[in-house]
Parts: C-alpha cells; structure tokens; sequence
C-alpha cells in the first residue's frame, strides 16, 4: 500500500490482520457484486469491525480496490516472471517463439479464467481513471523483464525497439484475454489461439528483420 492510499500503516500483528479480513471481504464483495457496487458499511459489516477500523487504513472504497488490484498485478508479474525462468531452464536457454508464446499467454489466461475474482477487480481497476494508471505502470514493468526474455528467446541484443515489441506483447495480451474472457466457450479459446498465432509471426518477423544485415 502506498501512503497515498492509507491513513494508517499497519504494525501490530492484530492489526494486519484485520487488514487482511477486510480486503479478504472486499474481494469477496467485489466477485460478487462488482467494484461498483462495493460499500464500506457492508465490507465492515462481513468483516465483523467498526466502519471507522476501515477508514484507520483505507480512505475510500477506491484506496480498497488500488489494493486489491496491485496485490493481483503483482501475483501475475510473478507469475510470468517464473514461467519465463522455467521455460528457459527446460529448453537450455533456447526455447522456440511458439513455446514461448503458448507458454505465456496460456499461463496469463489461465490465472483469469481461474479466478473470477482477479477478473472482477481488474476490471475495476479497468473502469477507473487513476487505476487505469496502475495497469498501464505495472504494463511497463512486466515489459522490461519481457524485453530482457525475449533477447535470448529471439537471439537478439537489446534494443529500443525490442521493449518497444515487449511493451506492445503485453498491451494487446491485456486486451486478448479481456475480449476472451467477456464471451463463451469455445470462442473464447479461439481467440486465444488465434492471438497465440498473431503473436507468434509478428515476433518471427521481428527476429528476422533483426538477424538481417
């Protein structure tokens, strides 16, 4: 949490605790019900504490939802960063585009599709001005160690134009699985093959502009 979006930092045991409960129950209330809908008085109600507890740490229902949204972010960044380091390890550093495009945006698809809750708190984060921030930050993180993957994965040195391509990877991804996931199946998993097939020749086109002299 930044100080921006706290009243009070937690430092007692007890106190992180209750913390925890109330974005537990947040979250839960948001699968539910939708960020829009979400309400203070009702977080502290489920939550068993006084709404004023509530507003010791979190200012505003918005404050609740940056929370939540980081902490996912967060958990997705980590996500693909160890799917990378796995994917490199079992192909000794040499893993084929496709390979590397199904192993990520399978993983990243799946970590939604699994997880009505991340989705409904992205999509909060989504339809909110400021957070929309938070993603299109956390977007650029994620593209920095993708840059860096992508280097071996293309056999290329870095460049501008490579993060340029990792930035990009990672904005169309975002809109991919959002697109996905709002229809049903089985056309929600064609679109994602057939991202995974866009995805694949564009970053072959781009190794074999690069590897040209």
């Amino acid at each position: 949490m930044t100080d921006a979006d706290v009243r009070r930092r937690p430092q007692q045991e007890r106190s992180k605790s209750r913390v925890e409960a109330i974005l537990d129950v947040a979250l839960a209330l948001v699968a539910e019900q939708g960020s829009e809908a979400l309400a203070m008085r009702e977080v502290a109600r489920r939550a068993g504490v006084q709404i004023s507890s509530i507003y010791q740490y979190f200012p505003s229902k918005t404050a609740i939802i940056r929370e939540l949204a980081t902490r996912n972010l967060e958990r997705v960044r980590l996500l693909l960063h160890d799917q990378i380091e796995q994917l490199l390890e079992e192909n000794d550093g040499e893993p084929s585009v496709a390979q590397a495009v199904n192993r990520m945006v399978d993983a990243y698809f799946a970590h939604y599709r699994d997880q009505p809750d991340a989705v409904a708190v992205w999509g909060g984060a989504q339809g909110n001005h400021g957070l929309r921030e938070l993603d299109a930050k956390d977007n650029r993180r994620t593209a920095e160690f993708l840059a860096t993957a992508l280097t071996q994965v293309l056999s290329l040195p870095p460049s501008d134009g490579l993060f340029a391509l990792a930035l990009l990877v990672t904005e169309v991804t975002g809109a991919a699985v959002r697109l996905a996931l709002s229809v049903e199946s089985p056309l929600r998993e064609r679109i994602i093959e057939h991202h995974k097939i866009m995805l694949t020749a564009t970053l072959e086109a781009f190794r074999h502009a690069g590897a040209t002299p």
